[in-house]
């Protein structure tokens, strides 16, 4: 039956040459996606970290903008950022609200940054164009949850790591920072 769904722009999204992404949390991570996105030819790349406002990304040409300037300009949102008091649920009702309604939003940091029952409202409404998640609160989400429901959505079981050299990175890290804390060391990446 898709031979009578099929059109031109049938399954084609958004892409990235010529856009403006915003990623929120300039860390480790952030950098490295950052990194990765540049050969796409972006318009702009903005940046913004509530721990470090001036970070190794501008090398990169990336700008730092305020938070909510960043929802304004972008066509994709990217949190990269770690869960605090300052980020819990930062991605709520009024930061979806500042998004522009083309815009994609994108988490692969922590599902408490997220608002979902806010993101859930923007998506439905059309308030924004879509979503994707590689975290979100619980994990698994219940089958019947209803951010299930929507087809503006991906939902991802937590995989943005499932590549065996990052894994291993992974473990080493695990290892290291073990080693460190019993030399009463300072501990890389610390989650609190």
């Amino acid at each position: 039956e898709w031979v009578y769904s099929w059109s031109p722009l049938w399954l084609c999204g958004q892409g990235l040459k010529d856009a403006t992404v915003g990623i929120v949390g300039m860390g480790r991570i952030g950098q490295a996606v950052l990194k990765r996105l540049l050969p796409f030819e972006l318009q702009k790349a903005l940046y913004h970290d509530v721990f470090h406002p001036i970070a190794p990304a501008e090398e990169m040409g990336a700008i730092y903008t305020p938070f909510e300037d960043l929802l304004k300009q972008s066509d994709y949102v990217v949190a990269m950022c770690n869960l605090s008091e300052e980020t819990c649920g930062i991605f709520n009702k009024k930061a979806f609200g500042l998004m522009k309604p083309s815009a994609v939003f994108v988490n692969t940091s922590r599902g408490g940054v997220v608002n979902q029952d806010d993101l859930y409202d923007a998506l439905k409404s059309g308030q924004i164009r879509a979503a994707g998640l590689d975290v979100m609160i619980p994990e698994p989400l219940p089958k019947d949850h209803k951010l299930t429901t929507l087809p503006n959505i991906a939902l991802l079981p937590h995989v943005a790591s499932a590549e065996v050299s990052v894994r291993i990175l992974m473990a080493e890290m695990a290892a290291n920072n073990i080693l460190n804390a019993l030399d009463g060391k300072a501990l890389v990446s610390p989650v609190y």
